[in-house]
């Protein structure tokens, strides 16, 4: 049986839809959670606050092959689109996918390589993911088998 964690992405449009499935699983996720809105504190010190959207974002660490950064490359270049994809966390399991939006990088940032230091011919590269839904994640990616 595959390893656990080989994420798939899915992406276009009609005949044109692209899959991509990673060969080497993803690290752990770390949660962010952004929200857009403000805070001041008033001159006698009362806190005020609005939140206009709670984004509940995941820094996905992907882990490829270089003969595989040219899919990562079209990945992002369709998510700096500004379009929707869907990302499968692990493609043994093809029942739980998620449409998800491009955070990081958005156009003009750089997506930061570095290769690991366990295995040189593997590169590291971590892409922002944010649910299009408005609901934090249901992942766990250490779950326990065994309840």
């Amino acid at each position: 049986m595959p390893l656990p964690w080989m994420s798939r992405f899915v992406y276009g449009v009609g005949d044109g839809l692209t899959t991509w499935d990673l060969t080497l699983p993803i690290r752990p996720w770390r949660r962010v959670t952004a929200t857009i809105g403000g805070s001041r504190t008033a001159a006698g010190g009362v806190p005020a606050s609005h939140v206009v959207r709670r984004d509940f974002n995941l820094a996905v660490t992907l882990r490829l092959y270089e003969s595989e950064m040219e899919d990562l490359a079209a990945l992002i270049e369709w998510g700096q689109s500004a379009e929707y994809f869907l990302w499968y966390p692990d493609s043994n399991d093809l029942t739980t996918a998620y449409s998800v939006y491009l955070e990081h990088p958005v156009a003009g940032e750089e997506l930061e390589e570095e290769r690991s230091d366990e295995f040189p011919s593997v590169i590291e590269a971590t892409v922002v993911l944010r649910r299009v839904q408005p609901y934090p994640w249901p992942l766990e990616y250490f779950a326990c088998e065994d309840g």
